[in-house]
C-alpha cells in the first residue's frame, strides 16, 4: 500500500465512507482529470509547458485501486461498473485523504533524473490528460498512475452547530494539501502537470445552501482554504417561505437546523461576496437537474445557460464550471451536453471524473 493508506479495509472504509454520507458530513474522494478533445488535438497544446516540481510515483496508489476493486466488486447486486468504480474510489480516498490517513510525505528532488522516464513523469514536459469518455475501472487507474487525478472532499449542508468540527476538519487539510482553484484547474487540466510542490485538494459545498455561506465559506476563510460553492440558481430565486418545500421537491436535503418558513438558500449578495472573498462560486444547474432530462431548448436555457448568466452577472466573473445532479459525465452526445461548451462552462465535474470540455 502506499506510505500514505491508512491500514483500515477495503469494505471497512466503504462503510465508514457511506457513514459519513449519511451523516451529511465531508466525503473525501479521488476524481480522475481528463480532457474531452482527443490526444494531440491542437486546442489543447501548449507551447509553453510550465516547469514541474518532481513527481511522486502515484503508481503505488493505481496498484491499491485495483486491490480495492477486486475485494469491492460485487458489493451490492446488479452494480454497474461505474458504481463499482465509485465506491472503489469512495473507499481508497477515505483510507487516502480520511480521518485516519498518513499525511503525505512532500515530494523530494531525484539528484539523478532516468534519461528514459515514464511515460508523462519526465519533470517539466506536457503529460497528455485521457481524453476517455466512458467510466471503467483499467482508465481510472491508468489516470491514478499517469498522476491524472483530483482529490476531493464533498459537502453538502453544513449547520452551525458543525462549526467547529469542520473548521478542525479543514485546517488539518491545509496542513497536507494545497487548496486548488479555477486557475490551479485550468493550468492542470492544459499541462498535464501540477505546479505545486503538495498535492492539491478540492473542498466542495452543494446545492447553495444558507448555512454554507454563513458557516461553511467562515470555516474555509479561518482555515486559509478556498472553498467551492455549486450553486442551483433557482433555489436562490425561491421566495425564502417556500425553500424548504423546494428543497424537497428537488432532491435538495435537508436536516433539521433548515427550518420551514426561513430562508434556506444563499442569497445573491452572498453569492457576489464569496466570489469577492476569493472562493469558486459556479452554477449546479438551476433546479437540481438531471442532464438526461434537459433535452428542449426550453429545458437548456433554464438549467444550463440562465444559470451562468446570473452567476456571471453577480459576480462579474466567468463560471466555468458545473455539475449535473447524480455526477452524470460529459460524452457530447446529447443536447445537454453540447448546450455546455455553447454556454461557454470549461469544467464538468461528475462522480468519477472532472472533464475539461472543447475550448
Amino acid at each position: 500500500m502506499p506510505h500514505h493508506l491508512s491500514s483500515v479495509s477495503p469494505r471497512h472504509a466503504l462503510e465508514a465512507s457511506q457513514d459519513l454520507v449519511n451523516r451529511r458530513r465531508g466525503v473525501p474522494m479521488f476524481v480522475s482529470l481528463r480532457s474531452t478533445s482527443p490526444v494531440g488535438d491542437p486546442r489543447t497544446e501548449t507551447s509553453d509547458p510550465p516547469p514541474a516540481p518532481p513527481q511522486s510515483d502515484d503508481s503505488a496508489l493505481a496498484d491499491a485501486f485495483c486491490v480495492y476493486r477486486d475485494q469491492l466488486e460485487g458489493h451490492a447486486e446488479e452494480e454497474t461498473e461505474e458504481e463499482t468504480v465509485v465506491r472503489t474510489l469512495q473507499a481508497l480516498a477515505y483510507t487516502s485523504l480520511g480521518p485516519h490517513r498518513v499525511p503525505p510525505q512532500p515530494s523530494t528532488p531525484t539528484p539523478t533524473p532516468s534519461p528514459t522516464p515514464p511515460p508523462g513523469h519526465a519533470h517539466g514536459s506536457r503529460r497528455e490528460l485521457s481524453a476517455e469518455l466512458g467510466v471503467s475501472a483499467e482508465h481510472t487507474a491508468d489516470d491514478l498512475r499517469a498522476g491524472q487525478f483530483l482529490r476531493m472532499v464533498n459537502y453538502h449542508n453544513t449547520p452551525a452547530s458543525w462549526k467547529g468540527e469542520l473548521v478542525a476538519e479543514l485546517r488539518r487539510y491545509a496542513e497536507d494539501f494545497e487548496t486548488v482553484t479555477v486557475a490551479d484547474l485550468d493550468r492542470f487540466s492544459r499541462t498535464g502537470v501540477w505546479h505545486k510542490s503538495r498535492p492539491g485538494l478540492l473542498p466542495v459545498f452543494y446545492e447553495g445552501y444558507r448555512d454554507n455561506y454563513e458557516v461553511a465559506a467562515a470555516a474555509c476563510d479561518e482555515a486559509g482554504v478556498v472553498g467551492w460553492f455549486f450553486v442551483c440558481t433557482a433555489f436562490v430565486d425561491t421566495p425564502a417561505e417556500a425553500q424548504y418545500d423546494y428543497a424537497l421537491a428537488h432532491r435538495i436535503k435537508l436536516v433539521p437546523e433548515n427550518p420551514r418558513g426561513e430562508r434556506i438558500a444563499m442569497s445573491w449578495d452572498e453569492i457576489g461576496d464569496l466570489h469577492r472573498r476569493g472562493h469558486v462560486v459556479t452554477p449546479h444547474t438551476a433546479s437540481h437537474a438531471l442532464a438526461r432530462k434537459v433535452l428542449t431548448q426550453e429545458h437548456i436555457e433554464r438549467e444550463v445557460v440562465e444559470p451562468k448568466r446570473l452567476m456571471d452577472r453577480v459576480t462579474g466573473g466567468s463560471a466555468l464550471c458545473t455539475a449535473w445532479l447524480e455526477g452524470t459525465s460529459w460524452t457530447g452526445e446529447s443536447p445537454a451536453d453540447r448546450a455546455l461548451v455553447e454556454a461557454g462552462y470549461r469544467f464538468v465535474f461528475s462522480n468519477t471524473m472532472v472533464q475539461r470540455l472543447p475550448d
